[in-house]
């Protein structure tokens, strides 16, 4: 087999494998527990919940989160951010 390129399609399953797999495995749970609020996750835990994206995002680099998180709506299957979100530091 010979080796190939990442596509933009295989960069966004692996950006933040550990995040994603921690929000499938606990959606139900996420849901409940934070309706309608956007989810900084960071590893296996949230680190925020926020009413917006964009409060999501502010608080991310206020928190000084380094390395990337995946900010998603609760209750929805697909990222509100698709690349993490990076900290100069």
């Amino acid at each position: 087999m010979e080796p190939r390129c990442a596509t933009g399609d295989d960069v966004v399953r692996t950006v933040l494998k550990e995040e994603r797999d921690y929000y499938d495995e606990n959606f139900d749970q996420l849901r409940r527990r934070y309706p309608d609020q956007h989810l900084v996750i960071r590893g296996q835990r949230v680190v925020g919940a926020y009413p917006s994206c964009d409060e999501a995002i502010r608080a991310v680099y206020a928190k000084g989160i380094k390395g990337g998180a995946l900010v998603r709506k609760s209750g929805t299957r697909e990222d509100t951010l698709v690349a993490p979100v990076l900290v100069r530091g």
